[in-house]
């Protein structure tokens, strides 16, 4: 039995609306970040898109990252910011957890359309305003 073309591509096309709702979101662009001396075996990168809603979707991988108790000074979780310029307050996106292997993944959204991501070792995950220096870095501009 043999299937035309027409048929399959037709096939395809009527679901089309439900495959493209149910996939994944694909992460269009990744950008390697800059490293601190501090943490100079640290690698980084993040990938952006841009969801349904406008909203940025961040997700950012880090590798060969020290344990936080391991820096001086000593801190006991990193964190992950955002800032629209150096003149804005960071906001905390949230606590990136690295594993014993040294890789930590940490997902998130932003409605900054403009806006520095940056990694900071602090002594508590919930704080509101980083303290600790910059240790992995990048900008993103969507426009």
């Amino acid at each position: 039995m043999r299937i035309s073309h027409v048929a399959v591509m037709t096939a395809l096309l009527a679901l089309s609306p439900t495959i493209a709702f149910s996939r994944p979101m694909m992460f269009h662009r990744a950008i390697k970040m800059q490293v601190s001396p501090d943490v100079p075996a640290a690698q980084g990168k993040v990938k952006y898109d841009k969801s349904d809603n406008g909203n940025i979707s961040i997700q950012l991988e880090v590798r060969y990252l020290a344990e936080p108790q391991k820096l001086q000074p000593t801190a006991s979780v990193y964190v992950v910011w955002v800032s629209a310029d150096k003149d804005s307050p960071a906001q905390n996106i949230g606590a990136l957890i690295v594993d014993n292997q040294r890789k930590g993944i940490l997902k998130s959204t932003t409605p900054l359309q403009s806006f520095e991501l940056f990694v900071t070792a602090e002594t508590n995950g919930q704080i509101q305003a980083p303290t600790g220096q910059r240790l992995l870095w990048t900008d993103h501009n969507s426009e």
